[in-house]
């Protein structure tokens, strides 16, 4: 049995507690251990939830620890990934057990498929990608590593989001196209046409905004 340890106990660490615990593999594969945050009171406000174990900069994986990252800022995730990466630490993927998960699907370590997500089908996900409720993802369609794609969106098929970006709740993205890396797409957007790596775009149809 593997102990999860959730790196971030903020809200989105509290969701993903009450994920993992509806995940495939939960009290099979593995349990939850607890989280890791820089703040050791993190949790002090809320009840039911396993202890802080400790600094994400810091920690010293145990034998038996898997982790997973709960932090919406990106650069933040990949931050402290990368730090319990260099220490030993290794990822899993926590995907719920409600998600439509279709034929020839990849999830990379590290990445999270919310409650019913769809991801249809030979959809290539990469590592520490956070797929949230809601959201489908079309046909062929590659979710580079460390990008979001938030709640309620649809991905068509053949899109390719970039490493780093993020594609905001509601949002709407048409076949075959391109979200560069590092790019926001806005909440409630429709992208018609590729979106260049680093903009960041908002409206229907979804124009660069500063």
């Amino acid at each position: 049995m593997k102990h999860l340890v959730i790196i971030g106990a903020g809200g989105f660490g509290r969701e993903m507690f009450g994920a993992a615990r509806e995940a495939v593999g939960y009290g099979a594969l593995f349990d939850v251990k607890g989280f890791l945050d820089a703040r050791p009171g993190a949790l002090d406000a809320f009840a039911g939830y396993p202890p802080v174990v400790g600094d994400p900069a810091a920690y010293t994986p145990a034998p038996d620890d898997v982790f997973i990252t709960a932090l919406g800022d990106i650069a933040a995730r990949r931050r402290c990934a990368e730090a319990v990466e260099k220490r030993g630490g290794r990822f899993i993927s926590v995907v719920h057990r409600s998600a439509a998960v279709g034929p020839n699907v990849a999830v990379g370590e590290g990445s999270f498929v919310a409650a019913n997500a769809v991801l249809t089908a030979d959809v290539k996900v990469g590592r520490h990608v956070a797929v949230f409720h809601g959201s489908s993802v079309g046909h062929d369609s590659v979710l580079c590593d460390f990008c979001h794609v938030y709640a309620q969106c649809a991905i068509g098929g053949g899109v390719t989001v970039g490493e780093g970006a993020a594609v905001y709740p509601g949002a709407v993205v048409v076949p075959r196209r391109r979200i560069g890396a590092g790019a926001v797409v806005g909440a409630g957007s429709t992208v018609f046409l590729n979106v260049e790596d680093g903009a960041r775009v908002f409206g229907s149809p979804a124009a660069p905004v500063r």
